[in-house]
This record gives C-alpha cells, structure tokens and sequence, in this order.
C-alpha cells in the first residue's frame, strides 16, 4: 500500500514545492524575518531621522532603488567608511552613485525604424482628387 501523493510513506510532514518539507519551509521565512529585522535595526542606527524619511519617499516610488541605496549605506558602514551617522545629503550622493549606474545601464539607444510604404505620398500638393 502506497501513500498519497505528497505525504511521506513513513507519515512525517507533507511534501512542500520542490521538495522541502513544511517545516523548512517556516524556518527559511523565519530567518529571513530574522535576517530583514537585523538589516532594519542596523539601518536605524545608520541614518538620521531626515535620511530614513527621504529613503521612506524613495521607497514609495521606487523601491528597488531605495533598496540598493541601502545596500550600500550597510555595504560602507561594514567596510568601516562611516564616521558617524549618514545624513540626508550624503543618502543624496549615494543616490546619485546609484543614479548613475542606471543611466550607464540605459544608455543604450533604441533606433525605430519606420517602414515606408509604396503608396505613401510626401509631396504636399493635392492633385491627387482630380
């Protein structure tokens, strides 16, 4: 007798996507809770109440980019290159830096080309009735 598909043969934990069982699934998601609560706590110490709140806006609109501002405020205070707390004017410059990455990123340029048509008539008189 074989057992119903997703439950072990030996009655453990279901079967989750991919194989993980249930509870793994839960403690991946609770270190990762774990993991965003440690990033936040380090982001209160980091910044001022003025850089929380522009990187807040930021986020409002564009949050991935917020995210990576983030990134390296940690990624510098990790590194040791803070003195202190990061104010509002230098979350400026680092999104300047993260600003221009992603205009080096956009750079490219889109060339459309139009098709041309046979019947397409440029010249401006119109004769074309009689």
């Amino acid at each position: 007798m074989s057992a119903p598909d997703g439950i072990p043969p030996d009655g453990g934990y279901p079967m989750g996507p991919g194989g993980i069982d249930v509870e793994q699934m839960k403690q991946q998601q609770q270190q990762q809770k774990q993991a965003e609560e440690a990033r936040e706590e380090m982001l209160m110490q980091l910044l001022t109440a003025d850089a929380r709140a522009r990187l807040a806006r930021l986020a409002m609109v564009k949050a991935d980019k917020a995210r990576r501002v983030e990134d390296t405020v940690i990624r510098m205070a990790r590194a040791g290159q803070l003195r202190g707390q990061v104010d509002e004017g230098m979350v400026i410059r680092i999104l300047e830096q993260v600003g221009g990455m992603d205009s080096e990123v956009k750079a490219k340029k889109i060339v459309f080309n139009r098709r041309r048509y046979d019947d397409d008539d440029d010249d401006d008189d119109d004769d074309d009735e009689y």
